[in-house]
């Protein structure tokens, strides 16, 4: 029986497969057609370190469930097709039910809610109990967004004061005089934010019905060096990893999944002035690491938002006025 990439949903697996298929066809597993095949006996090597995290137990999961909760994988596959690969990839039959042999670390999480109340409410400078700087920039290494993944173009949007378009030298980021606190900059320090797509970036203002917008499409000119927050268990591929560093990034995936939801989950705007202090913590924290700006969840829409630290590596475009004619409102139940 042979695989393929797809039946995994891992980039760096991805890269393995294609350079080692040999054939091409219909997926044994995923079913996917005119695709690279590999023998998934090759793969053992890669999934021996991943599988050593676990330990049997009478009350745990099919490892292939563990796999596709905590690492993303298997996309295309249920439960017991993935089971199957994994079998055929170590040839022979799995029946046991598996547990992870140290659990991931919540009392960071616990840690961070604690540094938020902290400069909410009592330390806004001089915070005791900020996190640790040398293990969050060891963890940023983990999530630097690949050069191909992100988007050649990014877009800003304005509403407009009145029906005249803003010019492209309007469109980038703001004059530190005039920059207000957002969810990733603190007041006075203007980051470029822009979203992955033009909807995005048209629900990120919140526009009412009968506004103007103004959008600017930007060009990435250079390299961004940019942490991704959007699902750190995708960004990972554990199987890139060495046995510290997976062991590790095993330990604080809850906390940097975390981190990633402190990005984009809803804020009232009344409450905006307080929540956003611990974001914007990490955000500065982050550019001090030397990265260019984060990747982030949009709250409000489908794609991704950027806060880009610089536009020095950024051109506008173009821009182009769009009517806002409809409302979407998005509901859930509680």
């Amino acid at each position: 029986m042979f695989c393929c990439s797809k039946c995994f949903g891992d980039d760096f697996l991805t890269t393995i497969i294609i350079r080692e298929s040999s054939s091409r066809g219909t997926c044994d597993f995923c079913k996917t057609e005119n695709t690279g095949l590999i023998n998934p006996e090759l793969l053992n090597d890669y999934f021996q370190p991943l599988i050593d995290l676990y330990e049997t137990s009478e009350d745990g999961e099919k490892i292939s469930t563990l796999l596709k909760n905590e690492w993303m994988l298997f996309p295309l596959l249920d439960d017991d097709i993935a089971l199957k690969l994994i079998q055929t990839i170590f040839q022979e039959a799995i029946k046991d039910f598996f547990i992870p042999k140290q659990n991931q670390d919540k009392g960071k999480i616990l840690n961070w809610q604690e540094f938020k109340d902290e400069l909410k409410h009592d330390n806004r400078y001089f915070p005791q109990k900020a996190p640790s700087y040398e293990h969050l920039k060891a963890l940023l290494n983990f999530i630097v967004a690949p050069t191909e993944s992100i988007s050649k173009y990014l877009y800003r949007a304005r509403i407009n004061i009145d029906t005249e378009i803003y010019k492209r030298d309007e469109m980038g980021k703001p004059p530190a005089k005039i920059a207000t606190a957002g969810r990733a900059n603190p007041l006075g320090i203007p980051y470029l934010y822009v979203a992955s797509s033009l909807a995005t970036a048209i629900a990120e203002i919140r526009p009412h019905k009968g506004d103007n917008v103004t959008v600017a499409k930007f060009e990435v000119t250079e390299r961004l060096i940019l942490a991704d927050l959007r699902n750190p268990r995708k960004t990972i591929s554990p199987f890139e990893l060495d046995e510290n560093g997976l062991n590790q990034v095993y330990l604080d995936l809850d906390y940097l999944c975390h981190l990633g939801e402190e990005l984009s989950k809803p804020i009232l705007p009344r409450e905006a002035q307080l929540e956003y202090l611990s974001a914007q913590y990490l955000c500065e924290l982050i550019k001090h690491c030397g990265f260019d700006g984060v990747i982030y969840k949009s709250s409000v829409g489908d794609g991704d938002n950027f806060a880009i630290f610089t536009d020095d590596k950024t051109y506008c475009i173009e821009c182009e006025v769009h009517a806002i004619d409809d409302i979407v409102l998005a509901s859930h139940r509680v």
